[in-house]
């Protein structure tokens, strides 16, 4: 299983990639982005830095992650943002990465979907098999649990 890589996909030298793993067209990844076998980028997805994505995801454009929290606390500090595997990352979703102050990681689990529009804040911890329908955002800290369905719209306060 090789790795397939769009010639105008620009890819950090530090990035780490697994076999089976495609970036399609002007895909930008940062440093220290690990993605696994299987993970999927269709087009126009950037992972800015210190950001993980377990085996077979699938990323569709215009999504974002990995990129600095939306937080004045935030202080350019080395924080994560940990995705699990088989879940779906739609068109214009947001995924940030922790803060210091917080848990310094944001999660994703296994096998959710997360549809277009979405925001995932700032250490937020997010289980498996969870769906956020389109638009749904969850504010920084907040816990979401296994099995859990956010509506269309849905907005969950910080440290909710």
């Amino acid at each position: 299983m090789s790795t397939a890589i769009h010639p105008t996909a620009v890819v950090d030298k530090s990035a780490e990639l697994s076999p089976g793993v495609e970036i399609g067209p002007s895909c930008v990844i940062g440093p220290n982005v690990r993605l696994g076998e299987g993970t999927k980028l269709i087009a126009h997805v950037f992972i800015e830095s210190h950001t993980e994505l377990g085996k077979h995801n699938t990323v569709y454009p215009f999504a974002a992650l990995g990129c600095p929290p939306q937080d004045l606390s935030y202080k350019n500090e080395p924080t994560k943002l940990v995705i699990g595997d088989n879940n779906v990352i739609r068109e214009h979703a947001t995924l940030h990465r922790g803060t210091a102050r917080g848990r310094a990681i944001t999660t994703v689990g296994n096998d959710c979907l997360i549809m277009g529009n979405c925001h995932v804040a700032h250490d937020c911890s997010v289980g498996n098999n969870v769906i956020m329908a389109q638009t749904a955002t969850i504010g920084g800290h907040v816990k979401v649990g296994d099995y859990a369905f956010l509506g269309g719209l849905a907005g969950v306060h910080q440290h909710g």
